[in-house]
């Protein structure tokens, strides 16, 4: 079975909430909120957990934007000893909370489209789903 992972993008007054990787294999490039879908969790499970201990807030879904299967190599991340890693992405909002960066993190913030898709980003992918979500 591939390694899951899950992600959520989350927007505010026009500005997306970008999170710089503190994680060896990705340091410093730019991702949204997320990480691994643990045990039975779903990925929805997951997204929602993942936006609370990386960001602080309390989220609802509101639809899968995106959905693709990495290798190892692509992913950039530590995924045990399967090959390909299962990654999702949602569109959510914030529903409460308080912006708080997790201690893995470099960094954590709201940033403009614009300014956000100048980063260096985890994933060439990112920066249509900054663009057009």
């Amino acid at each position: 079975m591939n390694t899951r992972v899950s992600f959520v993008y989350l927007t505010r007054d026009n500005q997306v909430l970008i999170l710089q990787e503190g994680s060896r294999l990705a340091i410093g490039l730019w991702c949204l909120p997320g990480g691994h879908v643990d045990g039975d969790e779903s990925f929805e499970e997951a997204a929602i957990r993942e936006a609370f201990e990386e960001a602080g807030f309390k989220i609802t879904l509101e639809k899968e934007i995106y959905k693709t299967t990495l290798t190892n190599t692509e992913y950039k991340g530590m995924v045990g000893d399967t090959e390909q890693v299962d990654l999702v992405i949602f569109k959510g909002n914030i529903i409460g909370g308080e912006l708080q960066i997790d201690e893995q993190a470099l960094d954590l913030k709201w940033l403009s489209k614009e300014a956000a898709i100048k980063l260096p980003l985890r994933w060439s992918f990112l920066k249509d789903i900054i663009l057009n979500n």
